[in-house]
């Protein structure tokens, strides 16, 4: 079974203005997604770490980040 993990993704400016289809570009490439963050240009979401790839190379995308958690010592 593929190991899923939580994205950022960053939108490219020109889908900015068109949130939903880039929300829909995503979901057909296999991100799951969790939220929109509309006036941040984000969407976050999770998906198998072998999509992370294809994700990058949409025309909708700026960029995909891994989320990171930190815990206090």
């Amino acid at each position: 079974m593929a190991s899923h993990h939580t994205f950022i993704v960053t939108i490219s400016e020109t889908y900015i203005s068109n949130m939903p289809a880039a929300v829909t570009q995503l979901e057909s490439h296999g991100l799951e997604v969790q939220q929109v963050l509309g006036m941040l240009g984000q969407v976050i979401g999770q998906a198998p770490d072998e999509r992370v790839k294809e994700l990058k190379n949409l025309d909708c995308v700026k960029s995909v980040d891994s989320e990171r958690r930190y815990k206090a010592l």
